[in-house]
């Protein structure tokens, strides 16, 4: 009976370690990246080490699509970085089914909504009323909860909070 617990304790141990060395293959470390990786996934060198495996796996393979980009989509790529590296991973989720929903859509559909976000967008930062961005922190180990981009109505509530009873916006 003891000897079955020894060898079920060795199992578990062998099978830890081996999953361990296979997260340090398929995740590796900053310096283990290539020049052209690190050269291409430098706005996330500060945060690299604190990344989950999965994480990490997602933007090495979105650097090996980073050359294919127009230079328009490389300065967005680069811009973005830091911002989703702080995002939750709810948040990152969400925004994956929102993009395959949006793309799941007609092209008539998608081009509307395209129209419609940036003409709510270009009137609202030409008014002048504050928009409410996703901010990174600069020195900060704990990422900032994602915040929803729109603007700020003159009655002070946020869109799509609760309005209290008798009240209207």
């Amino acid at each position: 009976m003891a000897s079955g617990k020894a060898l079920i304790a060795v199992c578990l141990l062998l099978l830890w370690s081996t999953a361990g060395a296979q997260e340090m293959v398929s995740s590796p470390g900053w310096s283990s990246l290539t020049p052209e990786q690190k050269t291409i996934l430098a706005p996330a060198a500060r945060d690299w080490d604190h990344l989950s495996s999965l994480q990490r796996k997602r933007l090495l393979s979105a650097a090996q699509h980073y050359p294919k980009l127009s230079p328009t989509e490389q300065a967005r790529f680069e811009k973005n970085i830091p911002i989703w590296t702080h995002l939750s991973k709810a948040t990152r989720d969400q925004a994956r089914h929102n993009y395959k929903v949006f793309h799941a859509l007609p092209p008539e559909k998608r081009a509307a909504i395209k129209s419609r976000w940036r003409a709510h967008h270009s009137s609202v930062t030409a008014s002048g009323v504050p928009v409410l961005t996703q901010t990174v922190p600069v020195s900060s180990s704990q990422p900032t909860p994602a915040v929803v981009t729109g603007s700020v109505p003159s009655s002070g509530a946020l869109p799509g909070a609760p309005v209290p009873a008798g009240k209207t916006p």
